[in-house]
């Protein structure tokens, strides 16, 4: 089972008064991975927006935090696929500090959507073949 990295480091325009990462933000940390997942492996998030007959939505998100994250503090973002199905798939995200620390846990489902028709479609072959190389073991 492989896993994608990235590395980020948490801005003061994401925290709260208090100095810690404001919660939705762990969201946008997952999102950047996905998207440069998604643009290391040759299909870029922006060309299923423009160039591809799908879109991938988002149709569930969920995060649990398990220790604070800082302004200025270098981040380890390890994603993995959960669960691929004919016209979904769930991405899992690990975040670690600097030191290895485990931060937090997370996932998104995504829906796979033909763009024409608004409608639930199967995921494209390039794309599932791509999602099954990083996919967790059942």
């Amino acid at each position: 089972m492989a896993a994608f990295e990235h590395r980020l480091r948490v801005r003061f325009q994401h925290t709260d008064p208090a100095g810690i990462v404001f919660f939705s933000n762990i969201l946008v940390y997952c999102h950047e991975a996905y998207e440069e997942f998604l643009r290391a492996s040759g299909m870029p998030l922006e060309e299923f927006i423009g160039k591809r007959e799908h879109i991938l939505p988002l149709g569930h998100a969920e995060a649990t935090f398990k220790r604070p994250f800082r302004a200025g503090q270098l981040v380890t973002v390890r994603l993995r696929v959960g669960r691929i199905g004919d016209r979904s798939f769930r991405m899992e995200y690990d975040l670690f500090g600097q030191g290895g620390e485990h931060l937090a846990t997370a996932a998104t489902d995504h829906i796979c959507v033909d763009k024409a028709s608004g409608k639930s479609a199967l995921i494209p072959a390039q794309l599932k073949a791509l999602l099954e190389k990083y996919a967790t073991p059942a």
